[in-house]
């Protein structure tokens, strides 16, 4: 293979010694599978063991030799014709242990690079899927908290992750609707009057407190109510029922501080009605249709949501190929197809008098691993209708998952959803597999993610208690903008705001995105914004620094001289090496980070070659270096660096200043 060719300069080098292990066996009389020579590869924990290695237990217990004299026999082998990738290689206790020639393979690298230029790291799949990744999805009726920040910055991540490896993904956004969350609002805002939002507020943050102001009132009447008739008759339900209608009253005080217009209009309003069974009817003319005049309030306070939703997430630089209505799904034929395939199945039964799936006959280990479903979980029936023949949403999301699949001919969809929904995700799939669509439910991916915890805070939409992304936006941008005032050298107002913006959006994406989604984050807004290690600014500050080098090298000595670098001298400084495997190394990082959709394995590699790069280069400066061959080594190691941070700040949705 040319070098032009090689797009992963580290996974070659490992194929072509594998290759080399491979045939060394077939001489011995074993025949051993090229990939499964490949999947055994390890990385050695210690440093001295190589700097990678194939373990022979597995295949000298097959052919019942022993893995140390096999080992030897290899390493004979290799050691007579040692190839030039390679500079020495080990036999030790069973283990092949494989030392790269690292003039050689800084040579590569850089020819790899050069070739490449800004595209290194990206090795598309041979079989690239269409994928469809649906995010966000958040009730219109408030605007986004933290905890959907973490869901969108996700999903975002996973779909720039995954174009980067060569498939074809388009993004969704669920509007849902058509649920009670939306119904309550909507039923708010009909009974104050359809008032328009001021134009000084978000619409989105006017929405969400109309929606708690209206959810406060029809809770403290319902309380009030049942207080009344338990007064007598059940003494501790009576004043546990006061202690919570204390709770409310006081969260109500302070809504109604924020509004007092239209927090007295709805409490009048609202007062004397059956507030309850009023949204169970209104939800039902929607979901029938029976009333334009109510279909027309609810786009026009659903689109007010969005617009505020819209304009939040363009500042996280995040939008979406399709926005999806519930109301429109539901409307439409799809969720009446799902009704009619459900009321035919063999799974068809009845739980709790309401029409159901019954998935509980599908409760075999063998499905639920084929599906990733954890064994222990206990699935109940899904219930498809209400008593008054209303959907749920689980069954409305039936639809949308076949619309996703079939919309966009999706080999795969995920659904990026809190792990508080494991158990209507576990549903939804058996659902699909009960009712023939089977190939849906293997490819349809819930991908779960924990919350947000941010020190001294606690949030609560229902009642208006909050910590709105729009806030946190707010705070990191001010924040970021007294860390620039304090360091920077820009001289223009445009140039620090610019930069400002950069740093507090990549600090937010980056917090949300480092921690694997099996685990919750905790969101210090401080460590966010550090310069000093493991956060994005760090990150951002390197890649000008890469920068600032470059650009001095160019001023003092003209652009790198790739002709005269001196390879030999990689070997003379123990970061210089490290940086070059580091490099060598990230086309194979990122590709694993796509594929087992892992954005966190990225952001751990590169705030690995970020302390790396910064260790280096001061103690073994670029600049000051006399000799041209090891200057021009280390320029090109500067640039190859500069290349990798910039294209996995891309990646991760994160601008790269060039000055900071």
């Amino acid at each position: 293979m040319q070098t032009s060719e090689i797009t992963d300069p580290y996974k070659w080098i490992i194929s072509q010694t594998v290759e080399r292990v491979k045939e060394t066996l077939s001489e011995l009389g074993y025949e051993v599978d090229l990939n499964t020579l490949l999947e055994l590869v390890e990385e050695p924990s210690v440093e001295a063991y190589g700097d990678f290695s194939l373990p022979l237990f597995k295949i000298a217990k097959k052919y019942k030799v022993n893995p140390i004299k096999l080992a030897s026999n290899i390493v004979e082998n290799l050691s007579s014709k040692m190839p030039a990738y390679l500079i020495d290689v080990k036999n030790v206790s069973g283990y092949v242990n494989f030392y790269i020639n690292y003039p050689e393979a800084t040579k590569l690298l850089f020819n790899v690079v050069r070739n490449l230029g800004e595209k290194y790291g990206y090795v598309p799949v041979d079989k690239p899927k269409r994928i469809v990744i649906e995010h966000t999805s958040a009730n219109p009726v408030h605007p986004l908290h933290i905890g959907h920040g973490r869901n969108s910055v996700i999903g975002d991540t996973l779909a720039r992750l995954l174009r980067k490896r060569g498939h074809i993904v388009q993004t969704r956004f669920y509007v849902n609707d058509l649920g009670r969350q939306v119904a309550v609002l909507l039923y708010g805002y009909i009974n104050a009057g359809r008032p328009k939002p001021p134009e000084n507020i978000k619409p989105d943050k006017w929405l969400g407190q109309l929606y708690a102001v209206t959810n406060t009132l029809i809770e403290i009447y319902e309380l009030k109510r049942e207080a009344e008739k338990t007064k007598e008759a059940d003494e501790e339900r009576y004043r546990e029922l006061v202690a919570r209608l204390d709770t409310l009253l006081a969260v109500a005080s302070e809504l109604r501080s924020v509004n007092p217009e239209l927090f007295d209009i709805l409490a009048e309003n609202l007062k004397s009605k059956d507030n309850e069974a009023e949204i169970q009817e209104l939800m039902k003319k929607l979901e029938y249709r029976e009333d334009p005049k109510l279909e027309e309030d609810l786009r026009r306070v659903v689109e007010l949501c969005l617009k505020g939703i819209r304009e939040t997430l363009r500042v996280l630089d995040i939008d979406f190929d399709k926005w999806d209505y519930e109301s429109d799904l539901t409307w439409s034929s799809h969720v009446k197809k799902i009704l009619e395939i459900a009321f035919n199945s063999p799974y068809f039964t009845y739980y709790k008098n309401a029409p159901a799936i019954d998935l509980t006959k599908l409760a075999n280990k063998d499905l639920y691993r084929k599906l990733g479903i954890r064994l222990s979980m206990e699935i109940p029936p899904l219930i498809l209708q209400r008593s008054d023949g209303t959907t749920l949403y689980t069954t409305r999301d039936l639809a949308y998952t076949l619309v996703k699949f079939n919309d966009f001919k999706a080999d795969m969809v995920i659904n990026v959803i809190g792990a508080e929904q494991k158990l209507p995700q576990a549903q939804l799939k058996l659902a699909l597999y009960a009712l023939g669509f089977k190939r849906e439910a293997v490819n349809l991916v819930h991908y779960s993610y924990e919350m947000v915890n941010i020190p001294g805070m606690k949030m609560s939409s229902r009642l208006g208690r909050m910590i709105t992304l729009d806030e946190i936006i707010e705070l990191m941008l001010e924040k970021a903008r007294r860390e620039v005032e304090k360091r920077t050298t820009l001289t223009t107002p445009e140039e620090r705001e610019e930069v400002v913006k950069a740093i507090a959006i990549g600090a937010i994406r980056y917090t949300l995105i480092s921690t694997s989604a099996t685990k919750p984050v905790v969101f210090d807004m401080d460590q966010a914004l550090s310069f000093e290690t493991n956060a994005a600014p760090y990150i951002q500050y390197t890649h000008a620094r890469a920068n600032n080098i470059l650009r001095k090298h160019r001023e003092k000595y003209g652009e790198i001289n790739w002709e005269t670098i001196d390879y030999k001298a990689v070997e003379e400084n123990r970061k210089r090496k490290q940086l070059v495997k580091l490099a060598l190394k990230y086309p194979s990082t990122i590709a694993k980070a796509a594929d087992d959709l892992k954005p966190e394995i990225l952001v751990e590699y590169v705030n690995k070659l970020a302390d790396t790069f910064n260790s280096w280069y001061q103690e073994d400066p670029v600049i000051h270096e006399l000799n041209p061959g090891k200057r021009n080594l280390k320029a090109a190691i500067t640039y190859t660096i500069k290349i990798i941070l910039a294209n996995t700040l891309e990646t991760l949705g994160i601008k790269a200043p060039p000055r900071m």
